[in-house]
């Protein structure tokens, strides 16, 4: 790479161009709607209750202004009242919010038919002014209560459709009264729009962004668990290494000694080798003495069950396996049918000294003893695995809670 050359960047999402209609793939596409909803209803309660107090005061002025204008308005109040309640009920109601464009849409629609029923049907020198709804409609559905663009520009439509039939269909209109109204109409409602489809823009790139970034998360977590993996786990068993079991080993003790409530009643920790394996190599070779070990870490790792229990290659011939949450009684049990299936393998060793077939010597330990940690653990079952083999090999030897090593019969 030259002076000149930059490294190219990762890409985060704010590089990927728009189309002018804003629509995503398909995938895409319903994931932006959850996105867009979910950000809408952080604020939809506190705007809901905003309208239902503009129209509670709406309706103290109309019963200020006269009788005659509340005794004709005070029921298409209530009408878009209660749909504003139900629209709240539905912005608090996590299961309600997929309706809650929907249910925005037809409060709008309320609110601007209840404006030109009032106007049309209102005889006063002010009542234009109730024609004046379907532009405040439209700033609700645009700006205080988002709704997805395409649906607020045929929301808009709409209203702005029926206000203009119901200005000229009423003669009793001033002169170029109901021209100015609608041009006041679609002079905000065009803002409005214009407004609702910049602000779409920018969330939906913020979204491609997020989403893009996502992606590079979740592929770096999958390359660090590639990478965690091929540093723990022992290429050629398949169980885990050294250097994984030391570390999941005192994370557990860890857990023991901070009470964690995720803490196991204890660990038992078994340690085993394969007897006589350097004559097995020198016998049949290397090859077939990685092919042994295969064969021999199958069987633990085919009988580990539990979550937390885990096998792991210690060195050389050497495995440890640990369990959690198992009774001493039954971790011996498990130790000797161990024992007892790696020889049922019947691998011919015709080098061993007690055998015509690979077996095991085996030494368990458990934290309910006298260690403190895991390496202590580790040490004790090594006590114990090394009288197994110093008693004929082929059996499991336990390191009692008193320190004492015995033999399993």
């Amino acid at each position: 790479m030259t002076a000149t050359q930059s490294p190219n960047p990762l890409p985060t999402g704010s590089d990927i161009s728009l189309p002018w209609h804003l629509r995503l793939p398909k995938a895409l596409e319903k994931d932006f709607r959850l996105y867009f909803r979910a950000s809408v209803a952080k604020v939809a309660p506190g705007a809901f209750l905003l309208i239902g107090i503009l129209l509670a005061c709406a309706m103290l002025v109309e019963s200020v202004v006269g009788d005659e204008i509340i005794a004709h308005s005070w029921r298409p109040r209530l009408f878009t009242l209660m749909i504003t309640g139900g629209c709240l009920l539905l912005a608090r109601n996590p299961r309600g919010r997929e309706w809650l464009h929907p249910a925005t849409l037809t409060l709008g629609l309320a609110i601007a038919s209840t404006g030109n029923y009032l106007g049309y049907t209102i005889s006063h020198p002010l009542s234009y002014t109730f024609f004046l709804h379907t532009p405040i409609a439209v700033i609700m559905i645009c700006t205080l209560i988002r709704v997805p663009f395409y649906q607020a520009l045929g929301g808009s439509l709409i209203m702005i459709g029926a206000l203009g039939v119901t200005l000229f269909m009423d003669p009793s209109r001033v002169e170029f009264e109901p021209l100015t109204l609608m041009l006041v109409t679609l002079a905000f409602s065009s803002m409005s729009l214009f407004g609702q489809y910049v602000y779409e823009r920018l969330l939906r790139q913020h979204f491609l962004s997020e989403h893009v970034l996502f992606q590079h998360r979740d592929e770096l977590h999958s390359a660090n668990l590639i990478l965690e993996n091929q540093a723990t786990v022992d290429g050629m068993t398949g169980c885990i290494n050294r250097r994984g079991m030391e570390s999941r080993l005192n994370h557990l003790y860890h857990l023991l000694q901070k009470q964690s409530p995720d803490a196991p009643e204890r660990v038992t920790l078994m340690l085993f080798d394969i007897d006589f394996f350097k004559q097995y190599n020198d016998t049949y070779g290397h090859p077939a003495g990685d092919e042994c070990l295969k064969k021999v870490a199958s069987v633990p790792l085919s009988m580990v069950q539990a979550e937390k229990d885990f096998v792991a290659r210690y060195g050389g011939e050497e495995f440890v396996i640990v369990l959690t949450d198992s009774s001493f009684n039954d971790a011996l049990v498990f130790a000797e049918r161990m024992r007892n299936r790696v020889e049922q393998l019947g691998l011919p060793h015709s080098g061993s000294r007690i055998s015509q077939v690979v077996t095991i010597s085996v030494g368990v330990a458990c934290s309910d003893g006298q260690a403190d940690n895991g390496a202590e653990l580790l040490k004790l079952a090594d006590e114990a695995l090394y009288q197994a083999k110093g008693a004929g090999r082929n059996r499991v030897a336990l390191m009692s809670n008193q320190g004492l090593v015995e033999m399993l019969n």
